[in-house]
């Protein structure tokens, strides 16, 4: 779980597992500008419930944790 401290963004749960932007696209068979546009809130993820599952387990990360992540942008 996370840190309550800490700004639970999807760059934040990306780097706590030690990916890349590269290998968490490849993982995921998109694009890096699309893992880019996510991060930086400039479109929100759209994924179907089998996606959003494999995105939760590349990033060991529970539904609530990428729903929080989501609703925050990164202040990069």
């Amino acid at each position: 779980m996370s840190n309550e401290n800490e700004q639970l963004t999807l760059g934040t749960l990306r780097k706590r597992v030690g990916l890349t932007q590269r290998k968490l696209a490849d993982a995921l068979g998109i694009t890096i500008k699309t893992i880019s546009a996510w991060e930086r809130g400039v479109v929100e993820p759209r994924m179907t419930f089998a996606e959003t599952q494999q995105y939760m387990d590349i990033l060991q990360c529970s539904f609530q944790e990428l729903l929080e992540a989501t609703s925050k942008r990164a202040e990069n």
